[in-house]
């Protein structure tokens, strides 16, 4: 056995999904970007990703010391990255939490097998329309997040803040 498929199958993930969706379009002009507010939370590689566009982790992130999360600042009540229109400005970038859309994440715990529970947003304009939900795609996201989150839990925990921001 590989050593990837052995990670993976020692790290066996729960993801439930508990409402179905079949279809969903992002219609952030109709319901004025709700999804889109101050404090996503993001995982090292999100704040990389980001970096590398060019933005200044002192912009655009925060640590939320009271659940040891970074998350994104805030502009006017939304995301540091709402455009003028409403769009977001890194789409092609956007954080892992962004990705589970039209999904948002109600529990998440870190026991022998950890397990993210997924409920769809509440009256969200997009329900029903645009293209088919990739749920193997949600899964996939919301594994990699679970994964990606847990090691920041315990870097921070290890290294602090300015250790984790120092090794980005």
């Amino acid at each position: 056995m590989s050593m990837l498929k052995l990670y993976e199958y020692q790290f066996r993930v729960m993801i439930h999904i508990l409402e179905n969706i079949d279809k969903w379009k992002c219609e952030y002009k109709k319901c004025g970007a709700k999804c889109c507010s101050e404090g996503i939370q993001l995982t090292i590689e999100d704040i990389k990703r980001i970096k590398d566009l060019g933005y200044s982790p002192d912009d655009f992130l925060e640590l939320d010391e009271t659940v040891n999360v970074f998350k994104i600042k805030g502009k006017d009540g939304k995301c540091f990255f709402n455009g003028k229109k409403l769009e977001c400005t890194i789409r092609d970038n956007e954080p892992l939490i962004c990705r589970l859309l039209p999904f948002k994440i109600v529990e998440v715990s870190y026991s022998d097998e950890p397990l993210m529970r997924l409920k769809p947003v509440v009256d969200c304009p997009g329900v029903g329309q645009g293209k088919k939900i990739d749920k193997k795609k949600i899964e996939s996201d919301a594994t990699k997040f679970l994964r990606e989150n847990q090691k920041l839990i315990r870097d921070l925990k290890k290294k602090g803040q300015k250790g984790v921001l120092a090794d980005i």
